[in-house]
């Protein structure tokens, strides 16, 4: 029988040394444990790390980071990194007509602008409620309770209005992380094109430098004059931003596939995936495969998908989340208009004279976003990206292989999903199908978005 010990009372430097040393000892850790219990922790860690040779001990120990009051740009470059392991609040399900609002340019003008967004905000959560109350009236059939039906209700609220949010509104996140990837993902955003990132991450790494002084040197995010940080400085804005302009150019798009994208549909690059060798070597395992099974990791090899499409900033957050592929962050410039699904649902669950004032207030406000050089603004388009709001359109770039692919379509074309990012992914359930033949797929096509699910998808306490 095999000896098994878990350990999970002791501080994350010593257990990063007490995994380190089963690679230079064949000692038991319960003899390492003794000899932790005599150097006392911290002590313990320089005993060895400083001649250890390898950054890897740093992935044996892990913490968790809570980030907050600061914009969701903030948070997107934090979870722009495979290895992001945590989760952010909610604009599906919390009110943020609270939450404060960073102005990028500090100036009268942009902060009227977002000021406007919030007042815009403001007054259609409430309007938009009443009018899904008449849409979606309390049934005792479909939902368990009236505190479910109304649970649903106003996260449906939350879905449409969240569109008026201002970019620059404030949230919250965690991030649990190895202490080498915390390293590695801060000296990464150490030159990141906006200040606000910049700031955050030197204030994380203070933080954990202060927490876990054995793991970090303390200069990690001195600006130096080494080829690393000059390479990391000439390319940062192209390496934490794409534009419109890069992924056309990139992909060379036709003007029939920009008019495709145009009208809501997906571009699909298949060329760097071996379809042939798929059908194959693996049409038994793509076709067997039950519902809730993932595909093994080797089909990977068999390449990937270029994704291409338009979609909201709101749901390309929750697009971000999926970490095995690439998902690169959009440049919110505005070009393409709000998406229209939050138009079309505020154009039913409004008033005529409603919808109307609401139509006329986008504009205004597009129009004032664009004014600002005009009011003696110096703008730029990293820094405007905090005055547009959260249901801005952008065009939006991921990369994923067969497997993630699979797993992403069928995950988010479930109703409880947000109904801007369920189309895209339905299409990509096409996509496949329409190259692999005979694949089980489980992804739901029902074009109804309603789910009285999201009543019951919440966290309360139990006494409540």
């Amino acid at each position: 029988m095999p000896d098994i010990f878990v350990i999970d009372d002791q501080h994350p430097e010593d257990l990063a040394m007490l995994q380190a040393l089963y690679s230079r000892s064949p000692a038991s850790v319960v003899t390492h444990l003794d000899k932790l219990k005599q150097s006392g922790s911290g002590k313990f860690m320089d005993q060895y790390y400083v001649g250890y040779g390898h950054a890897s001990i740093g992935d044996c120990g892990a913490t968790t980071v809570f980030i907050e009051q600061v914009s969701m740009l903030v948070a997107k470059a934090v979870q722009d990194n495979p290895l992001y392991n945590g989760q952010e609040a909610s604009t599906r399900y919390l009110d943020y007509s609270k939450q404060e609002v960073i102005d990028p340019y500090d100036n009268p003008a942009s902060a009227a602008i977002q000021a406007q967004w919030m007042e815009i905000y403001n007054r259609v959560l409430p309007l938009l409620t009443e009018g899904l109350k008449k849409a979606y009236p309390f049934d005792p059939s479909e939902y368990k309770n009236e505190r479910i039906w109304s649970n649903a209700l106003y996260a449906r609220a939350f879905d449409i209005s969240r569109a008026l949010l201002p970019v620059g509104t404030t949230t919250l996140l965690s991030w649990t992380t190895s202490l080498r990837a915390a390293r590695d993902n801060l000296r990464r955003l150490k030159y990141h094109p906006l200040p606000e990132v910049r700031e955050a991450a030197r204030n994380i790494f203070a933080a954990l430098l202060k927490k876990y002084p054995h793991s970090f040197n303390g200069d990690e995010l001195d600006e130096t004059e080494s080829p690393r940080d000059a390479y990391a400085a000439k390319f940062a804005l192209r390496n934490h931003v794409v534009s419109a302009d890069d992924i056309q150019s990139q992909f060379a798009l036709t003007p029939k596939e920009r008019a495709r994208i145009a009208s809501g549909d997906i571009v699909a690059r298949n060329q760097i995936v071996d379809l042939a060798a798929l059908r194959r070597n693996e049409a038994e395992i793509l076709a067997a495969r039950p519902q809730f099974a993932a595909l093994p990791w080797r089909l990977e090899a068999y390449g990937r998908y270029n994704f291409l499409f338009l979609l909201d900033f709101g749901s390309f957050r929750d697009l971000q989340r999926h970490r095995n592929g690439v998902c690169q962050i959009p440049l919110i410039d505005g070009q393409f208009g709000l998406n229209p699904w939050y138009t079309q649902q505020c154009a039913e669950h409004l008033s005529k004279a409603d919808a109307a004032q609401l139509e006329q207030d986008i504009a205004v406000q597009f129009a004032a976003i664009a004014a600002l050089p005009q009011r003696g603004v110096a703008v730029t388009p990293t820094l405007n990206q905090y005055l547009f709001p959260m249901g801005t359109q952008i065009l939006v770039h991921t990369s994923y292989s067969v497997p993630e692919t699979v797993y992403i379509a069928e995950l988010r074309s479930a109703k409880t999903v947000h109904p801007s990012l369920r189309p895209i992914a339905q299409k990509m359930l096409e996509v496949l199908e329409r190259d692999i033949p005979g694949i089980a797929l489980y992804g739901d096509r029902d074009q109804e978005s309603w789910s009285a699910k999201r009543g019951e998808q919440t966290i309360a306490s139990k006494t409540a």
